[in-house]
């Protein structure tokens, strides 16, 4: 499977950097400025902080905009005080789920073990699974391994996988100036979908995360499929260029 067989697909983490009147403002500007755009070009999701989800859902209900959770449980029901239930979110209409953010694994302690049980939660739900995958190190031979790593350890065991997102995010690329550079990100996204075809994995995406932004996807759309983006698209002008940038681009290469 090559990156020109995919569809394009651009994301969006606003974490926990807006509040609701900022939220329900940036989404506003954004489906306006997304209308024009062809849904058989991209596709796109959005993920808000959980209390906003309901409204988010309300306001994109006729757009193309997809709605997605920053976390679930590896739960669907029962007795996990202030957990997210990955079945209560896809009766919501949610269509996404993000799984193994690097602050998830850090600030939380979240294991292997435990993003791969969320994968299958979010599976069972009918949810697409965003597992993010990145490395600490930045030398090479480190940084493959990391990566084979948690790639294995999340995915190898998934009965039920209908399809699944990757956002390859370098741990030392996130919230930082720049993003890595296109001739790592080409090489780490290659041995990602390498690992993937080898597993057996049939119907993926692989996004580039860290830092990512406006003039990047021309120098990596022959190994990813899209952007996972963050802060660079909190300005929803922005957004908006740089998806149609990643539209013009992958028409450019088909």
């Amino acid at each position: 499977m090559t990156s020109g067989a995919n569809k394009l697909l651009v994301g969006v983490n606003l974490k926990m950097y807006m509040d609701r009147e900022q939220t329900l403002s940036w989404l506003d500007a954004a489906v306006t400025g997304l209308g024009s755009i062809d849904k058989d070009d991209v596709e796109l999701f959005l993920l808000p902080a959980l209390p906003l989800i309901s409204q988010c859902l309300e306001k994109t209900f006729s757009s193309q905009l997809a709605i997605g959770a920053q976390n679930i449980s590896e739960h669907d029901s029962g007795a996990f005080t202030g957990e997210n239930s990955p079945q209560l979110l896809a009766q919501m209409g949610c269509e996404y789920a993000l799984i193994g953010h690097h602050e998830r694994r850090t600030l939380f302690g979240e294991s292997n073990d435990v993003i791969s049980q969320k994968i299958a939660a979010s599976s069972r739900n009918n949810l697409i699974p965003i597992v993010c995958i990145g490395e600490l190190s930045k030398e090479e031979k480190s940084a493959e391994a990391e990566v084979k790593t948690q790639i294995r350890g999340a995915v190898k065991d998934q009965k039920n996988l209908k399809k699944l997102v990757i956002a390859y995010e370098p741990t030392w690329a996130i919230g930082v100036e720049h993003p890595a550079s296109a001739e790592h990100i080409n090489t780490m996204c290659a041995l990602i979908r390498s690992e993937l075809e080898d597993m057996k994995i049939e119907n993926f995406q692989i996004l580039y995360g860290g830092s990512a932004g406006e003039g990047l996807f021309e120098m990596i759309s022959q190994t990813c499929d899209g952007l996972f983006l963050g802060r660079r698209s909190h300005n929803p002008q922005t957004y908006v260029a740089i998806v149609q940038e990643c539209i013009s681009i992958k028409a450019a290469h088909l």
